[in-house]
């Protein structure tokens, strides 16, 4: 998937570069300025900044979740047709121990999605865009427990999930000025996978002259398919470069 991921960045390089021609198809003439023919931009998700704003006393309400935190476009002005690249990590660790019981806990996701878009202006205020996505999922969760009152027993649980899929997508924005947008999207991805669980349970028994220790193992690894409408219901600030 990172090899993947690489190429597609290189391909978008390339994808810009080539309008930094002139008419003739040669390079511009160094000092001469560039006539750009491609639009790039780059989109952050902003609705954990909106409910701070609008949402004050309303402790109780829930944040919309799309994985994709980080988003990354390139497309043509004339054609409208361009690139897309959307990506999401997330990393938590927790840890507690009152004495008797020891818990840490891991969090490791990693979310891609790539694909081609087609931009199309609908008035000087606002655009919209449809397009396909390739989206991919890696989550990588653990969960240690050790409880000690006499004999000690140790609970690992290592959860893997990888998800490969895709599906259609649209988008729209509001341009605030030239270069600020505000924008939203909604899609329908349709995804496959496995769901590989992995739970150890070690006992530690302690005695008079020593202690013995024992393990069990657990595993299951089930395939999971999704499918689902995400609706728009998250926000990005988006900048055009």
């Amino acid at each position: 998937m990172k090899k993947t991921i690489l190429a597609v960045i290189m391909l978008m390089g390339c994808y810009g570069n080539s309008f930094a021609q002139n008419e003739s198809g040669t390079p511009e003439p160094p000092g001469t300025k560039k006539n750009r023919d491609v639009e790039q931009f780059v989109g952050v998700q902003i609705n954990g900044l909106i409910k701070q704003v609008l949402n004050f006393n309303n402790t109780n309400s829930t944040t919309a979740l799309n994985p994709y935190l980080l988003n990354y476009s390139i497309s043509s002005k004339r054609t409208g047709w361009g690139l897309r690249l959307g990506l999401g990590y997330t990393y938590s660790s927790t840890y507690n121990n009152d004495g008797i019981s020891e818990t840490t806990t891991k969090i490791n996701d990693l979310h891609c999605r790539l694909g081609i878009e087609k931009a199309f202006k609908l008035s000087d205020k606002w655009s919209a865009g449809v397009g396909l996505d390739l989206v991919s999922d890696m989550n990588n969760d653990n969960t240690k427990n050790t409880v000690s009152s006499g004999d000690t027993v140790t609970t690992e649980t290592k959860d893997i999930i990888s998800n490969l899929g895709g599906g259609a997508m649209g988008w729209l924005r509001y341009h605030l000025t030239e270069r600020i947008l505000i924008g939203t999207e909604a899609s329908y991805y349709f995804v496959s996978g496995t769901d590989k669980r992995t739970i150890d349970v070690t006992q530690t028994v302690n005695f008079g002259s020593g202690s013995s220790k024992s393990t069990t193992e657990t595993s299951t690894k089930p395939t999971i398919t999704t499918a689902g409408f995400s609706s728009p219901v998250v926000f990005y600030l988006i900048v055009k470069f």
